[in-house]
């Protein structure tokens, strides 16, 4: 998938929000005083693009926190603003979350069948195996 368009300015204001203490303890204290399910935005690394989804739902969740925060230091929140580039981080979130559900899924999968006695079940009984693919 070609998101980079919205990854690069995701991490980018993360990592500006985070990249300074006092910035960091101001956003905090922020997010405090407002009704959020997310304290902080998790840690990023650009080495594994498993950690890069991971940052997608909190950064989604706290969106309209962080257009505030960024407009309360006088920075350029007009991205956050824009319909589209909102909707692909949407759309984005949603697929990384969806595929973060489905790989959970397969290894739960893995795990059962790696029991003999399901393995019997499901050389036996055709259905049993059509209900687990």
């Amino acid at each position: 998938m070609g998101f980079e368009h919205v990854m690069t300015p995701v991490v980018k204001i993360r990592n500006s929000i985070r990249s300074r203490a006092k910035q960091l303890r101001t956003f905090k204290v922020l997010l405090e005083e407002l009704p959020t399910e997310y304290g902080d935005l998790l840690l990023h690394t650009e080495i594994r693009w498993l950690s890069r989804g991971r940052i997608l739902l909190p950064f989604l969740s706290l969106l309209s926190e962080i257009k505030e925060f960024m407009q309360s230091r006088g920075e350029d929140a007009a991205l956050l603003e824009d319909t589209d580039w909102t909707l692909d981080l949407a759309f984005l979130t949603f697929y990384w979350e969806t595929e973060q559900f489905e790989l959970g899924a397969a290894r739960q999968r893995q795990k059962v069948l790696h029991f003999p006695s399901v393995q019997m079940v499901l050389r036996d009984n055709a259905s049993a195996c059509e209900a687990l693919d």
